[in-house]
């Protein structure tokens, strides 16, 4: 029993064009018979019809026994009239490219009835009583409107419903397909409810047991129907001719019946030449064939009730069990259909394919250059964190003059300072009981010189030719070696090719740093730090100090200035033999020894301008060994320093606000540099970055508040490669997005043309109570094969091809280079598929938020 309460349903509401399509209708339908609504076109029968069945939404309450339904729920609604109701459309709605059979199985599988026997047993007691079961395995395309419709009334049957609804059944049916429609219609309401709506009030009288008439959305009359004797089925393309006036001449060469339905006269003439009849006469004369009159020769017979007493339809029979589907064969079998139909595109969408597959590959590329961009490589950060720098807080760039922060900083033992170079060694791996020789790789270092080597995890400070390595590059090593050292003593067996250098300690600093002695520093500061072979000793000054001796030939005179005569040191190779002759400097006078010093044998003395009257640009340690105080002391404090020889200024002079005590000499290269200044003070220098250690962290960082930013050297690596990162990261995350953009818009546009292409169905399907969700997992099978095999099987081979190679590199490198981690290539599958699949399945999902008669009108099926 169906019961329906204040049911309401307006189009265009509270707007000029309002239509009250369904006016306060509240009914009660019995559990069976045949119930017609008539009314004409637009009253409203068929939309009233539609939210009885389920397929379209009102206002108001509906009860189907005990099922009570006061506010439109298409998930609840869908499950029910799924379960119990069988639709009979005007317009069939039957799946044309399947067969009849594969029609009545397909509405069997929508209620779970998937067992082969009793889908068999059910589709042939259907078929077989509407008369179609011979056609079972022809196309539903292939069947004249009259079949088609027996079929779509064997669907309705097969599933066993409570109610049947038809709407206008017999609208595209001739009289007697009409008739022996009704008449199933009538038998199957003997144990069921069959609601018609029907333009044909003989039609509905003669079969109805409740008429409902309806005007305007209401209903205007109910009634019980005891229904006439006889329907009135004649046809005016039907002669019966037995119900005619017979007159018939017979000759011996002709033979004529003239039927007629009143009184009526001809005149022919039939001439025959070579077997042809040819006829004149003077009435009009129609060829039977060429017509569409059908001679029948009967009387007419009016439909009689009796007539649809014939039809016995008993389902008692059915089995009604459901089988609990099983998910995933139902999903292969969705991921097999939807792979035949990706193997089987258009040219067009061949092209769409192509497209996504270099979306796949530009994406690989844009989550590989995303995973490194969010690693910040420290292997590459050659700085000890103990030693701090300033930056422009503006700017964010090293500052070059201090502007007197750090000398005043270091007059105060604010800060001390420590210079920073570049030294590049090679590492080759010698164990005991180690028979192979393995490279390490080169790289290069800042070398650090640091008096007093702290936080050492193992091992010593470094003396003259030793050093000490940070753990980052001891742990670097070790992993190289692949196992076989135990520990970080196990190191200091290790031979490490930068001067024979003896490794002695292993420092905890995680960056990759070398430690060297104070003597050691001084010596590469010495060799490094000018970058002009200059060997030129001056006559004038050396002559002033005193600072040589000839030991062969000639000394250089006044006469000497300007021609070019030199004295070469002793130490050069054959320096006597060399006495008169021309070599690159000049000519060779007389050889010479330094009194005091250590002489290099490519020096050579010059009786011309000195080649630096400047102080120079650059700043040796008075600590170093090799030079000798010509005038006044030896600096005391940090505030002090020696001048060279050379140099312009005069003792008591200052310089960059050092306190000038001394004049020296030294070997070219430092005497060159223009002064010696206090280790501790080497990096003040208006030419080279500011590298100190803060002794007192409150004091100096009053002095710089607000002037500058100080950041250590590693920070301030660190935040230059993050920065750099970070614009990587920038601009390959826009292309990844770009990426997706690009292929979400060609899988939506593909996946709305299918969905265009498979309307038809979709329609069938949801009127016949199809769950929603069996429709989506379609529609997610298609776009999840589609994306698999084009952008997926791309992005997948690159990270593969990207992940296979890596290990090579960075071990050719010696470094992490480049990142090891799965994370960003597995999410980047991830957002792949949830990308392309939730627009994949936006057309369908817009889709099937309408009504099933929303789209069946919308879409004109």
């Amino acid at each position: 029993m169906i019961r329906i309460e204040g049911l309401n349903k307006f189009y265009n509401k509270n707007k000029s064009n309002e239509l009250h399509v369904i006016n306060d209708v509240s009914i009660e339908l019995p559990g069976q018979g045949l119930v017609s609504f008539l009314g004409a076109s637009g009253s409203g029968k068929t939309t009233l019809l539609n939210v009885i069945g389920g397929l379209d939404k009102a206002t108001g309450t509906l009860t189907y026994d005990s099922f009570e339904m006061k506010k439109y729920d298409m998930q609840r609604i869908d499950k029910y009239r799924n379960e119990h109701f069988g639709y009979v459309f005007q317009s069939y709605n039957l799946l044309l490219n399947e067969t009849v059979y594969d029609n009545l199985k397909i509405a069997l599988s929508l209620i779970d009835i998937v067992d082969a026997q009793e889908v068999d047993s059910r589709i042939e007691y259907a078929l077989t009583s509407v008369g179609m079961y011979k056609y079972r395995k022809k196309k539903a395309s292939q069947l004249s409107g009259g079949q088609q419709q027996r079929v779509a009334i064997a669907r309705a049957l097969v599933k066993h419903c409570k109610v049947i609804i038809a709407d206008e059944p017999t609208g595209n049916l001739d009289s007697a397909n009409a008739v022996e429609v009704m008449n199933i219609l009538k038998s199957i309401s003997k144990k069921t409810l069959v609601l018609l709506v029907t333009h044909n009030e003989s039609l509905a009288n003669f079969y109805s047991d409740y008429i409902y008439r309806i005007e305007d959305g209401r209903i205007v009359d109910k009634r019980q129907n005891d229904g006439s004797g006889l329907l009135d089925t004649a046809n005016d393309n039907v002669i019966y001719l037995k119900d005619m006036t017979l007159s018939e001449t017979v000759s011996d060469t002709a033979s004529v019946k003239l039927y007629s339905d009143g009184d009526s006269s001809i005149e022919l003439e039939i001439v025959e030449r070579n077997n042809t009849f040819y006829i004149r006469s003077n009435k009009n004369i129609k060829i039977v064939e060429n017509s569409n009159i059908k001679l029948v020769n009967d009387h007419y017979r009016p439909a009689q009730k009796q007539g649809a007493d014939s039809y016995d339809y008993d389902d008692s029979f059915f089995n009604n069990e459901k089988r609990k589907r099983n998910f995933f064969s139902d999903a292969a079998a969705s991921l097999k259909r939807s792979f035949h139909s990706f193997i089987t595109p258009t040219k067009k969408v061949r092209t769409i394919y192509i497209s996504l597959i270099l979306i796949g590959v530009l994406f690989a590329i844009c989550s590989i250059s995303i995973a490194n961009a969010t690693k910040v490589s420290t292997d590459t950060i050659c700085s000890d964190d103990a030693y701090m720098t300033l930056y422009d807080p503006m700017f964010s760039y090293g500052v070059y003059d201090d502007g007197g922060v750090l000398k005043e900083s270091l007059k105060n033992g604010e800060i001390s300072s420590a210079q920073m170079i570049l030294y590049r060694y090679t590492t080759f791996i010698k164990k005991l009981n180690f028979v192979e020789e393995k490279r390490y790789g080169q790289s290069y270092y800042q070398l650090y010189y640091n008096s007093e080597v702290n936080d050492l995890v193992c091992g010593r400070e470094p003396k003259k030719d030793e050093i000490a390595i940070s753990r980052g590059v001891a742990d670097e090593v070790i992993r190289h070696l692949g196992g076989y050292l135990d520990s970080y003593e196990d190191l200091f067996d290790l031979m490490i090719d930068m001067g024979e250098a003896q490794l002695v300690g292993i420092v905890d600093n995680p960056g990759r740093m070398v430690y060297v002695s104070e003597a050691e520093y001084v010596e590469y500061i010495d060799y490094y730090a000018y970058y002009d072979d200059n060997y030129f000793r001056f006559y004038d000054y050396e002559k002033k100090y005193d600072s040589y001796e000839v030991v062969a030939g000639r000394d250089l005179t006044d006469a000497d200035k300007g021609t070019g005569n030199i004295l070469i040191s002793a130490d050069y190779s054959g320096a006597e033999n060399l006495i008169g002759q021309q070599i690159s400097e000049g000519i060779v006078v007389g050889v010479y020894r330094l009194k005091s010093l250590k002489g290099d044998p490519k020096e050579v003395i010059v009786n011309a301008s000195p080649g630096m009257k400047n102080d120079g640009e650059y700043r040796f340690s008075y600590d170093t060994e090799d030079y000798v105080i010509v005038e006044g002391k030896a600096p005391e404090k940090e505030t002090e320093c020696l001048i060279s020889m050379y140099s312009t200024l005069k003792v008591g002079d200052k310089l960059d606000g050092y306190d000038i005590v001394g004049r020296y000499n030294a070997s070219t290269r430092a005497l060159d540099s223009g002064a010696l200044l206090s280790t501790s003070a080497l990096s003040v220098s208006k030419y080279s970055t500011m590298v100190f250690v803060v002794e007192d962290e409150d004091a100096f960082a009053e002095r710089v508040n607000g002037i500058y930013d100080v950041k250590s050297m590693y920070d301030a690596q660190y935040e230059v490669l993050k920065s750099d990162n970070d614009r990587r990261m920038a601009v390959f995350s826009v292309l990844g997005v770009v990426c997706l953009i690009s292929a979400s818009v060609l899988v939506f546009f593909l996946m709305r043309s299918k969905m265009v292409n498979d309307i038809y169905s979709i329609g069938v399907y949801r009127s016949l109570g199809s769950d929603k969700n069996k429709i989506y997992s379609k529609y997610f099978f298609d776009t999840f094969v589609m994306v698999t095999f084009t952008a997926l099987i791309s992005y997948v081979a690159v990270n593969f091809v990207y992940i296979t190679a890596i290990e090579s590199i960075n071990d050719y490198f010696s470094t992490e280079l480049f990142s090891r981690s799965l994370t960003f290539p597995i999410l980047g599958v991830v957002i792949l598929y949830l990308v392309n699949i939730v627009f994949g399945l936006l057309p369908i999902f817009t889709l099937l938020r309408k009504t099933p008669s929303e789209i069946l009108a919308k879409y004109d099926i």
